[in-house]
């Protein structure tokens, strides 16, 4: 049976979320995204009630990732102890894929996770985006770093 650490901050150390962080800055300089990724231990208590979509569109919000130019933000939200995770991308982006683009992605983090490799879990999905959005959202020659690539866990 394979171990997974009981806290999101055992599975993911400070050098995991570096290099995630650079595959977070490389898939941005191939598309024209602005990608957050957010790990929670756990739902805040007010949250008990909501969905895993109600809570990534409340993070979204939470780290500001409605307001980048375009609307091409793309949020992927894990909850680590519910063993969930949901893909949120704003409108500028959601209106360019398909609708299965999200479910593709989701897939890379579960074949992933299930084996407890994050890192693995996080940079495959990672890539699934950059593949489904370079053709769509091509990076703009004059394109600014709207977000902070750093991966938020608490």
């Amino acid at each position: 049976m394979i171990e997974h650490p009981h806290h999101a901050k055992e599975a993911f150390s400070a050098e995991i979320l570096e290099r995630i962080a650079h595959v977070i800055a490389d898939v941005e300089a191939a598309t024209n995204a602005e990608i957050r990724i957010s790990v929670r231990d756990l739902r805040e208590a007010s949250e008990a009630d909501l969905s895993i979509a109600e809570v990534a569109k409340k993070e979204f919000v939470t780290l500001g990732m409605h307001h980048t130019e375009g609307r091409v933000g793309v949020l992927l939200l894990v909850l680590y102890h519910e063993r969930k995770f949901y893909v949120l991308g704003d409108e500028g982006v959601h209106s360019r894929v398909n609708p299965e683009t999200w479910d593709d992605v989701s897939l890379a983090l579960k074949d992933h996770f299930k084996k407890a490799d994050y890192e693995g879990g996080l940079r495959a999905a990672l890539l699934r985006i950059q593949h489904h959005l370079k053709g769509v959202l091509p990076r703009k020659k004059k394109s600014v770093n709207e977000l902070s690539n750093e991966v938020v866990v608490r």
